[in-house]
Order: structure tokens, then C-alpha cells, then sequence
């Protein structure tokens, strides 16, 4: 016989689940430092051991991934896992055959990111065989004016909001002048698609490109980025194209 403890809440709903669920939308909104289990506890409003004991469990079913060195949380490989055995003809599942064919025409990594709750936020990405990268699967895209993904957000909305007017420098080639942002941004509506130039990381560029529907709203953002090394000038313009019409594509399917 069920007894109905402190952990059924009086509709029918779980309490401990309800939490656990609570936690893996904190570890994907959080990234570095803001997803500890001292940050996570924080957000959901849970005392610090509850929260270590939810999320340890969590981790040993592979829903989160704790990283030893930084103590933080991400999002673990079971939710990609999830998110992937949707059924064949879902739009998940062609999404991820246009960034898989991204990815092996280009022979660089890709990956979409989807608007979620007024923030793009990765929800699939795929990685050329012969690469070990580092998944970015449930984190925001940021910072907004130093990514292609995030030039592609700052296009389409409202960009002074989104920067709160602050545009940190973080290499040599970042943009850090609102006059220069504009004319970027300009230049992203008017092309279809935003590049990075090493903004972020000197040693990483990236091409992203507009998720849109028909009243010309933004949906998410298509993107393939890859070392610095390979991101000769002359190439950016048949990336950017590319990528442009895998964005097309994704929407009209």
C-alpha cells in the first residue's frame, strides 16, 4: 500500500521529482562558476544538502555531469540521449541530419541553438569524428557580441538590452564599440549570417546563421565553428552560405 508522504504533493505531482527536475533546469541555465551545487541550491530554493543528494543521483544516471576540477554542473549525456530518440520524423531528429551533413561537408563542428525563455540556448550539436571538442549542450549562447550565434541573437532582437550596454573585450579582434556592433549588426541582417573572427577565443572562429519564421521573428540559430587555423578569410563566404541555407531548410521542413 502507497502512503502518501511529505514528497506527494496534494494534486498528484512529486515533490523529490519536481525538485530534480527544478535542479536540471538550474545546471542548463547556469555555466562555470554559477553551477555549483552551492549556486545550484540557491536557484531552486533547496538547502545545500538536498540539492548535493538530488544532483549526485542525477549524476549517476548521466542526467548531469559534475566537472572534478571546477565542482560545476552541466548537462549530462542521458538528456542528449532523450532528446535524440524521438521518433525518426520529428523535427528533432531532421534537425540533427542537417547539422550531422553540416558537419561532414564542412568537417568542423555544428550546432543549433533554439530560443528559450528570451535566450538562445544549444539544444543539439554534432562533431566531426576526428575531433574531441567541448559540448556546449545546454548552455546559453554567450557572450553575445564577441559569438556568431550571439551576433545572430543581437540582429534580431533588441541588442542594447541584451548587452545591458557592456561590451567586454576578450581578444584583440573583439568588437567593443557600439558603433562598430551596429555596423555589424547591420551587416548580419543584410548577409543572413554573423561570423566570428577569434572574438571570444583567439584560437576559434565561427559562422552562425538565422533560425526566422515567416513574420520574421527569431526561432534559433544554425551554427558551424572550428579552429583559427582554418578559418581563412576567403573561406568565411562559403561557410556563411551554407550555413544560411541549412537554417533556410530546418525552417520550412
Amino acid at each position: 500500500m502507497h502512503i502518501v508522504g511529505r514528497d506527494d504533493a496534494d494534486d498528484g505531482r512529486v515533490q523529490s521529482v519536481e525538485r530534480a527536475t527544478d535542479l536540471l533546469q538550474a545546471v542548463a541555465d547556469a555555466a562555470g562558476a554559477r553551477a555549483t551545487v552551492t549556486e545550484l541550491a540557491a536557484a531552486t530554493g533547496l538547502n545545500r544538502a538536498t540539492a548535493w543528494r538530488i544532483l549526485r543521483t542525477l549524476e549517476a544516471k548521466g542526467f548531469v555531469h559534475r566537472d572534478p576540477r571546477t565542482r560545476s554542473f552541466t548537462i549530462g549525456t542521458t538528456v542528449v540521449d532523450l532528446a535524440r530518440a524521438a521518433p525518426d520524423d520529428s523535427w528533432t531528429s531532421r534537425a540533427h541530419e542537417v547539422l550531422r551533413t553540416l558537419s561532414l561537408q564542412t568537417r568542423e563542428t555544428t550546432a543549433l541553438a533554439m530560443l528559450d525563455e528570451g535566450d538562445l540556448r544549444y539544444v543539439d550539436e554534432v562533431n566531426p569524428p576526428d575531433r574531441d571538442h567541448r559540448s556546449w549542450l545546454g548552455t546559453t549562447v554567450d557572450p553575445k557580441h564577441a559569438t556568431s550565434g550571439g551576433k545572430v541573437f543581437l540582429a534580431f532582437t533588441d541588442s542594447e538590452a541584451a548587452t545591458n550596454g557592456s561590451l567586454p573585450r576578450y581578444t584583440d579582434t573583439t568588437i567593443t564599440s557600439r558603433r562598430a556592433l551596429d555596423r555589424e549588426l547591420a551587416q548580419v541582417r543584410s548577409q543572413g549570417y554573423a561570423l566570428c573572427r577569434g572574438e571570444f577565443w583567439s584560437e576559434s572562429w565561427g559562422v552562425s546563421a538565422p533560425l526566422l519564421s515567416s513574420d520574421q521573428r527569431l526561432m534559433g540559430a544554425l551554427s558551424c565553428w572550428g579552429p583559427a587555423t582554418r578559418g581563412e578569410p576567403e573561406r568565411f563566404a562559403a561557410l556563411g552560405s551554407l550555413v544560411r541555407q541549412a537554417a533556410r531548410g530546418l525552417v520550412t521542413q
